[in-house]
């Protein structure tokens, strides 16, 4: 009976809703101002019916005073310590308005200190009215409700957390049940009606509420405590979802919707530093900036800092025509708002001439050159492709820049130029002698400079979409090699420390990016297998649900990743990106080996990047 009643409720329209819960609240106020009277005089009996109006005024005032101030317009599931401040402000307010009424009536037949013990009657019952019906309506008590919702675990009893308990109960579908927090403050409390438990009490609280997922909604976490946590809920065979930070969310409440599956990218990776703002903008604020690979994954987010960060004039160079729409109609409204003149243009960086007067025409001061054929398979199969696209495209961009008269060039370089075996490395490291070269010449007045780093999770073509496919289908999920290992870095911070690197300049400096700790490529498949709530199947357990193939190495690919050539690294102004010295070949001899490069040079060019 309970549940279809609270059910009824539940589904009234809002204005019904409203008019039941006032009605309500009058109704109790008006006994409310009788029992005040009675408890004034000491006896059984009613107000003289001449002067019940100056006792009608109190209660029909304090309804109408907590719809103004918004008591009407909250869920009462949703009753809070605020709901109650609101009460007490609205039956001042009450008491004020309604001294004066008395006066202008001249309060004959009004016992004055009705005005004290209403009052104090009024707050008691209308916040015990609101505690019971929520209460009365919360589905978290019913039996009948917890049977038909899947119990949860949530991590993290601080503002993220109590906002997805509200936001739960709203929805239906999902029942916390407890809190798990590595705060000992909170440890042992009852928040939202749940008991919140320490970290080390993982097992109890399993056994005890027997949940069927965990919702991650704790902020200011570090990857490593997300990786320990996660492998500490997925040993208990369950669910991991994640709830982004509240001040991520346009809103700034926690919806069932922002609740996501934790990805990869949460957990691989090192911490991002937030940005140098004055690095940031003294690169790229008021200037003209042109990026070419605009629409790659690298250049994308180099174009949204670039925004950010207050450009004044962007032109994107992209020979994708479709990446070129999507980053185009990305940037489109943020651009007018920022006052930021946006050109998109269709072309290959091989034609010099109309690079540089591409740059002319737009007077651009900084170019950062992320255009190139940056994936080992493809390019190792297609050596002829990735010379023209990484050398000489590098070399006519950077020879259009200087002729233009830009202020600053950066080139971005990967680690695979370092030491290379494949023949995209060999073309990313005479892509990067060459920008060393020109830096070099007594003329230049360009300030050439180049960065370095590794693999950028989630990128297109990485291994991270290809394992999500791989899981998505069955598998088996292919690696290479289990001792093979690989850097990984978000994007977003990837494109920061470039821009930041840049500013530091001075001219022809190798700027190496610190990419943390290098991961096993085996262990990113097991992680991924496990995200995906799955297992995977080895001899241990043959009967998991994804296998692991190991491939071998194919051609050009390396065991694990340098970033370094040389030991000569010194710190600059950021303790994420350092400087590596490095040896390079003047012009004019550099030009002499390039002249010897053709379509089946790539021999030559392997030898000349040692």
């Amino acid at each position: 009976m309970r549940y279809e009643l609270a059910e009824l409720l539940r589904n009234l329209p809002n204005f019904w809703k409203v008019c039941v819960s006032g009605l309500v609240d009058l109704l109790v106020l008006c006994i409310l101002v009788f029992i005040a009277y009675m408890l004034r005089v000491a006896e059984l009996g009613l107000p003289t019916p001449k002067y019940l109006h100056l006792y009608f005024f109190g209660p029909v005032l304090s309804v109408i005073s907590m719809g103004i101030l918004g008591i009407y317009g909250s869920s009462a599931r949703g009753h809070s310590a605020r709901t109650e401040v609101v009460i007490a402000i609205a039956l001042t307010a009450t008491v004020v308005i309604w001294s004066g009424y008395l006066a202008y009536w001249g309060g004959t037949g009004f016992s004055r200190s009705i005005l004290i013990i209403f009052p104090v009657l009024a707050i008691l019952a209308l916040v015990a009215l609101r505690r019971s019906a929520s209460w009365f309506l919360s589905e978290r008590i019913d039996q009948h409700s917890r049977s038909a919702r899947k119990p949860v675990l949530i991590f993290g009893a601080g503002r993220e957390g109590l906002s997805l308990v509200e936001a739960l109960e709203r929805q239906g579908k999902l029942i916390p049940v407890a809190f798990i927090d590595t705060d000992y403050t909170v440890v042992g409390r009852t928040m939202r009606g749940l008991p919140v438990h320490a970290i080390d009490e993982l097992d109890d609280v399993i056994r005890r509420y027997k949940p069927s997922e965990a919702l991650i909604a704790k902020r200011g976490q570090t990857r490593s405590h997300r990786r320990t946590l996660l492998s500490k809920l997925t040993e208990q065979n369950l669910a991991v979802k994640i709830v982004p930070n509240v001040d991520e969310i346009t809103d700034g409440n926690v919806s069932v919707d922002s609740i996501r599956a934790v990805k990869i990218e949460d957990l691989l990776g090192r911490d991002s530093v937030p940005p140098d703002e004055t690095l940031m903008k003294n690169a790229v604020g008021g200037q003209r900036v042109l990026i070419t690979g605009a629409g790659g994954s690298i250049g994308s987010e180099l174009c949204r800092q670039a925004l950010a960060f207050g450009a004044k004039h962007l032109v994107l160079v992209e020979n994708s025509e479709f990446a070129l729409f999507e980053i185009h109609r990305e940037l489109e409204q943020a651009a007018v708002q920022k006052k930021c003149i946006l050109v998109p243009i269709l072309a290959t960086i091989l034609d010099g001439e109309y690079m540089q007067a591409l740059m002319v025409e737009h007077q651009i001061d900084i170019v950062i050159h992320a255009a190139a054929y940056k994936h080992v398979r493809m390019v190792q199969e297609n050596a002829s492709a990735g010379i023209q696209n990484n050398v000489w495209g590098t070399k006519a961009v950077a020879q259009a820049a200087i002729a233009s008269g830009v202020k600053r060039f950066i080139l971005i370089s990967t680690d695979k130029a370092v030491r290379p075996t494949s023949v995209m490395g060999a073309t990313k490291r005479v892509a990067e002698m060459i920008i060393q070269a020109l830096a070099a010449e007594p003329n230049t007045k360009t300030v050439f400079s180049m960065v370095r780093f590794g693999n950028v999770l989630g990128s297109t073509g990485s291994v991270v979409p290809l394992f999500r496919e791989q899981i998505a289908t069955g598998g088996p999920v292919l690696v290479t090699h289990p001792e093979v290992t690989r850097y990984f870095m978000l994007i977003p911070e990837a494109a920061q420390l470039v821009i930041q690197a840049g500013a530091m300049a001075q001219g022809g400096e190798v700027f190496v990016l610190d990419m943390g700790e290098s991961i096993k490529i085996l262990h990113l498949a097991k992680s991924m297998v496990e995200l995906a709530g799955l297992t995977t199947r080895d001899e241990s357990n043959p009967n998991g649900d994804i296998e692991i193939k190991f491939v071998g190495l194919r051609d050009g690919e390396k065991m694990y990743e340098e970033l370094q050539i040389g030991f000569d690294v010194t710190t600059t102004l950021h303790e994420r990106i350092m400087r590596s010295n490095e040896f390079l070949l003047p012009l004019a001899k550099l030009d002499a080996l390039l002249h010897d490069i053709d379509a089946s040079g790539v021999l030559q060019l392997s030898h000349m990047s040692d």
